[in-house]
């Protein structure tokens, strides 16, 4: 009876061992695509974005209401022969430097990704802004901006492999030999 009663170190099953290996394979595959997203839009070719010279029609702050029904507070500008508005998507929502610096009326030139998601009302894509040769928007900004991913990236990649090693040191102990 009291051997029923001792309770034996807990062991993983197969199945466990199944989905933490999967999960860490998963996410990790998950974080490097991230890093490479991220690296993606570093050192952005400006004559491969899409670009446009028109004047400003507007600009200020808007609240742009993502694809997922997520809600920013961002700087746009409304150019008059393009449909959408154009935005920045700062986290600090400090945008006074640039509604000092882009004026209604302003001739700009805008480079920027194409975004066809209809449902968001601002596109966040801005890379960058130029009035008479003077860049008011930099596209170093945007570069930095995105860079997070890879952070993300490479934080994700070190606790997964933290969760792995501790896993493996808790449930796939090696079986030592009795001599």
């Amino acid at each position: 009876m009291a051997d029923t009663l001792e309770k034996k170190p807990a062991k993983m099953k197969l199945l466990d061992k199944v989905i933490l290996i999967f999960g860490f394979t998963f996410f990790t595959i998950i974080y490097i695509f991230c890093i490479y997203i991220g690296f993606k839009k570093q050192n952005i070719d400006l004559n491969k974005t899409d670009k446009i010279n028109s004047i400003v029609e507007n600009r200020g702050i808007d609240i742009r209401y993502g694809s997922k029904g997520k809600k920013d507070e961002v700087f746009y500008i409304k150019l008059e022969n393009y449909s959408k508005k154009l935005g920045v998507y700062r986290m600090s929502k400090n945008y006074d430097d640039l509604i000092k610096k882009i004026n209604i009326g302003d001739q700009v030139k805008v480079n920027f990704y194409e975004n066809s998601n209809q449902a968001e009302n601002v596109n966040i894509d801005l890379i960058q802004v130029e009035r008479e040769n003077v860049i008011l928007i930099n596209k170093s900004e945007y570069e930095s901006k995105e860079s997070f991913l890879i952070y993300a990236g490479i934080g994700g990649i070190i606790a997964n492999i933290s969760i792995l090693v501790y896993n493996r040191k808790k449930y796939f102990k090696s079986k030592k030999s009795v001599s």
